[in-house]
């Protein structure tokens, strides 16, 4: 009797854990699936390896607007550059011994992704700041309650952090 109580009791926990952060899961799995079908080619080109999954947790810090005009909207992101006040980024645990290829910033909105180089997505900026430190700005779109940021890196692993806007 007490076995059936205390696996119901897991369950309503994993269901309760399930029903607080699914979202997150489902917008992690989203930009995963967005990120890949974004690295296929057309035609006769050779079609690039699909990225190792590599667990690599960076560390977010949303500064918020705090008075920068570095990046505009659109791709390349000049519409607007100089009048549009940016979100601020500051990412940690990058791999400093690896080269990045590609950086995705998504919203939870999922209305707008930005990333560098941009093709189709808003463009981002992006700075290495030494010691696995980098600084990114976008511009704002629709309000976001967590970003997610991905770096990708030449070797084809990646790393990912999310951030949470006070």
């Amino acid at each position: 009797m007490s076995s059936k109580k205390g696996n119901s009791l897991k369950f309503r926990a994993e269901y309760s854990f399930l029903k607080k952060h699914g979202s997150l899961f489902a917008c992690w799995l989203a930009l995963l699936l967005l990120s890949l079908s974004c690295q296929a080619t057309g035609g006769y080109e050779k079609t690039p390896q699909t990225p190792q999954v590599i667990l690599q947790r960076l560390s977010v810090a949303f500064l918020g607007q705090d008075g920068h005009t570095v990046i505009g909207s659109g791709c390349p992101g000049t519409d607007g550059k100089g009048n549009i006040i940016d979100y601020h980024f500051v990412i940690g645990n990058v791999d400093a011994d690896k080269k990045v290829q590609r950086i995705l910033v998504a919203g939870d909105n999922s209305t707008l992704t930005w990333e560098l180089p941009c093709s189709d997505d808003w463009a981002l900026s992006a700075t290495d700041l030494g010691n696995g430190n980098w600084e990114i700005f976008i511009a704002p779109s629709l309000p976001s309650k967590v970003y997610t940021i991905i770096f990708f890196y030449t070797d084809n692993t990646f790393a990912l952090g999310m951030g949470v806007v006070p």
